[in-house]
């Protein structure tokens, strides 16, 4: 593992427990799945538990909008979360995915928007 990815995708602390390390949510890729951490606006924390997204919650990423928002999914609910917003709230990862991952997401993603 290179030095640069151990930041991002946490490492083993004692007792080889997995800890997963926070960034924001605006770095987060088509295909990943995530607990939100943190949310740093009253507002959007108020909004985010009205759609079952506060804080502890788990949500993966359903695909990003080029220069637009970030579409997460919790549970059966999806939505759009703006850039400057999604700098504003921490995640944790649960899984981060992979080429082959993203691709498949994002080809249904296009065929949903679509079709």
């Amino acid at each position: 593992m290179f030095a640069g990815n151990r930041k991002n995708r946490g490492h083993r602390g004692m007792g080889g427990r997995h800890i997963a390390s926070t960034r924001t949510l605006d770095t987060v890729r088509g295909g990943d799945e995530f607990e939100v951490a943190s949310i740093d606006d009253d507002d959007a924390r108020v909004h985010a538990i009205r759609f079952g997204m506060g804080a502890g919650s788990n949500c993966s990423c359903v695909t990003r909008i080029p220069a637009g928002p970030i579409v997460l999914k919790s549970g059966r609910q999806e939505i759009a979360v703006g850039r400057k917003l999604a700098q504003r709230i921490a995640v944790k990862d649960v899984r981060r995915a992979g080429a082959a991952r993203r691709a498949a997401v994002h080809a249904e993603s296009r065929e949903t928007l679509v079709g």
